[in-house]
């Protein structure tokens, strides 16, 4: 299952000292921009040189940072230097994202970089039997990548996450202050990060994806479930509960939903809502998106009709909400987006229609794919390695 690494992840104390704070500068240099020369460095973190060299020395020691020698060497001050890159080949973060109907799970290198996954329908039974067998998965899929050293597990799942006690609750699966933590620790051996998960796929955007690069961003999920997370300066708004749902924001329609109204967004574009009305329609023979989605390209009006007004109305969505925070950038992610990119355009021209604020140009499709869910429970765990690189290695 990998080598197990010294330091309890959630165990990490919130100020590791001036020496903390200057690795993990570093490390984020690198992270952003690498490969860099330790002058490069020096000049992006504001650090001294004898800093920056002693700094690149420790995080290479721990196998974060390797020299890239295949590069030509920099000609600053001084004599020539070999630039310096993250080592993607030794640290590694394991993700689960538990949906209501599937669980996926991979591994993912310093970069974020899927190195593998797995999906497997989700178990039903009682919530610790599940997450037990979940992790017993888990724990063998891990046990392919003996070389790497695998900072914890995180994991990703809709509804309530208590992330200080370990516990979740997640209404469609029946799940009330269930002690995640405890049984993937106890199966696995390794520390485990709770997180929701539309919060951790906007946290792998501030990481890894353009919003990092933003004053303000606004991420924008759905799929079965639709969320929203807003991040300012590179932070993340973590209200005092799981916040951003936007199941019940009103778009329009007579789609009813069971809070008894009609129009609430996710009840009109919920994947399973969009094929179950396919099949009322006569449109597919079974609630499958990809019995939809083919149709709609073979010329079937009706399941063009049906992905139409879907991606309108995830448009007018958007176009209300980014009226409301008014961010510098939109990230669109979610299959509900991914899995349907001939419908693109539709989505934009109602944003478009829909917007009252100056300028349409500020929306992106997520970069990450059909695995962002597995992808983005890593980046708890990556986050605080890049913020704690000393304390998470035991340095």
């Amino acid at each position: 299952m990998g080598k197990r690494l010294p330091a309890a992840v959630r165990d990490v104390p919130g100020a590791g000292g001036v020496r903390e704070s200057n690795a993990a500068a570093v490390l984020g240099a690198i992270r952003a921009d690498g490969p860099l020369s330790r002058a490069a460095i020096a000049r992006l973190t504001g650090l001294s040189m004898p800093t920056v060299s002693r700094q690149v020395a420790a995080l290479a020691e721990l196998e974060l940072l390797r020299e890239v020698p295949g590069l030509p060497a920099t000609r600053e001050v001084g004599r020539p230097t070999v630039p310096v890159d993250l080592n993607d080949d030794v640290i590694a973060a394991c993700g689960v994202h538990i949906g209501i109907t599937t669980t996926t799970y991979g591994l993912t290198n310093l970069r974020g970089g899927l190195l593998g996954s797995e999906r497997i329908a989700t178990p039903s039974g009682e919530p610790e039997k599940v997450l037990g067998a979940i992790a017993d998965e888990v724990g063998a899929f891990l046990r392919g990548w003996p070389e790497r050293k695998i900072i914890g597990v995180g994991l990703a799942i809709g509804g309530q996450v208590d992330a200080e006690h370990g516990l979740l609750h997640h209404g469609p699966l029946g799940w009330r202050g269930v002690p995640a933590r405890a049984v993937l620790e106890g199966v696995t051996g390794l520390p485990v990060h709770l997180d929701g998960h539309v919060p951790a796929m906007a946290t792998a955007e501030l990481l890894f994806g353009a919003a990092g690069r933003a004053h303000s961003s606004l991420y924008f999920y759905a799929r079965e479930m639709v969320g929203v997370a807003i991040a300012v300066d590179g932070v993340l708004h973590r209200g005092p509960g799981q916040s951003g749902s936007i199941a019940h924001l009103p778009v329009g329609g007579d789609v009813r939903c069971a809070c008894g109204r009609t129009g609430c967004l996710e009840a009109t574009v919920a994947e399973r809502a969009v094929v179950e009305r396919a099949v009322r329609a006569g449109v597919i023979a079974e609630p499958h998106f990809g019995l939809l989605r083919g149709a709609a390209a073979a010329g079937d009006q009706d399941a063009d009709r049906i992905l139409t007004e879907r991606a309108r109305a995830l448009g007018r969505a958007v176009g209300i909400l980014r009226d409301v925070v008014n961010p510098e950038l939109v990230v669109l992610g979610g299959q509900a987006v991914t899995d349907a990119p001939a419908y693109l355009e539709e989505l934009l021209g109602a944003f478009r229609e829909t917007t009252a604020l100056p300028g349409t140009d500020l929306v992106e499709v997520t970069q990450f794919g059909p695995d962002v869910q597995a992808m983005a429970a890593c980046t708890g765990l990556l986050t605080q390695l890049y913020d704690h690189p000393l304390s998470i290695l035991g340095a």
